[in-house]
């Protein structure tokens, strides 16, 4: 290759790398990246600190074809992990005998849903319910769920939760199942009313 082309390479590799520089320098800054899954879930959500304290229940047990039994309770909401889950510890009676429940209720920022995982003194299951987030414009949010029925032994039937804002000092939660026709068969109310100051 005679130098004279070797020479003429040289200078257009020199361009080029200019050119580009250029061109770098003179394009728009580019905008920020959208944000990763990971910082979506970890994004707080709705929160329900309105809840903390201490609430009298009134817990209504029914099956739909029998009169309601009726017996009262005490819960206490305080936070699991401060800001993203909250802890209910509701202790009671329930057809004459001592009841404890603990629930969980949070925000699942990555799957937009209110979650809510419960476990209680009368049997071993855990029960994992999720739905739409809780806003504060609608006072009726509702969950979905499955649930092992061991009185008539059927496993993973569907249940709902209805989650219902009353007022700053009352709320109810509504437990329901279905038959086997796919009609709503209520299950548990727990009525909470803000425990009065003394």
């Amino acid at each position: 290759m005679s130098r004279f082309c070797r020479s003429r390479t040289i200078a257009l590799c020199i361009g080029l790398l200019l050119s580009g520089d250029c061109v770098r320098a003179q394009a728009p800054p580019t905008t920020a990246p959208p944000p990763s899954a990971a910082m979506q879930a970890m994004a707080l959500g709705p929160q329900q600190a309105q809840l903390l304290g201490r609430w009298d229940v009134e817990i209504v047990l029914s099956n739909g074809a029998t009169p309601a039994q009726h017996s009262k309770g005490k819960a206490d909401y305080s936070w699991v992990v401060k800001g993203r889950w909250l802890g209910c510890h509701l202790t009671g009676e329930m057809l004459g005998a001592p009841y404890e429940q603990f629930t969980i209720l949070g925000y699942d920022s990555y799957a937009r849903n209110t979650v809510e995982v419960a476990v209680e003194s009368v049997d071993n299951s855990m029960l994992l319910s999720r739905g739409a987030a809780l806003q504060p414009d609608r006072p009726v949010t509702m969950l979905f769920g499955e649930l092992d029925e061991y009185t008539s032994g059927v496993l993973h039937r569907p249940y709902k939760v209805l989650l219902k804002r009353v007022s700053p000092n009352q709320h109810v939660v509504t437990i329901l199942g279905f038959d086997d026709s796919g009609q709503e068969v209520p299950k548990v109310e727990f009525r909470f009313s803000r425990e009065k100051a003394r």
